[in-house]
């Protein structure tokens, strides 16, 4: 299952950290895509979050019934495209 997240006009402060900031590059990748996940649900910065290729209540079904066994691997990719950043995590069970 993929998900993906679209990163848009932020700083690389986000990413490396500062002094206010811990940064992202700095986390594990359950700890990124939990914090990802949740500014994407606060809407306050640019970040969306797509879940498989449709983003169908079939997929979000299917994601948390391979979160829910606790028992899965989450692999991260960060690419920089025009004008954003593409965060892709690969869950699997």
């Amino acid at each position: 299952m993929k998900i993906t997240f679209i990163l848009k006009d932020l700083s690389e402060a986000f990413y490396e950290g500062g002094f206010y900031s811990f940064g992202l590059n700095n986390l594990n990748n359950l700890e990124k895509w939990l914090y990802l996940k949740y500014l994407a649900a606060r809407k306050e910065l640019k970040i969306t979050m797509k879940v498989g290729n449709s983003d169908s209540f079939r997929d979000k079904v299917e994601l948390n019934q391979i979160i829910r066994d606790k028992d899965f691997n989450l692999d991260y990719k960060l690419e920089a495209r025009r004008g954003y950043k593409l965060v892709t995590f690969n869950v699997t069970p």
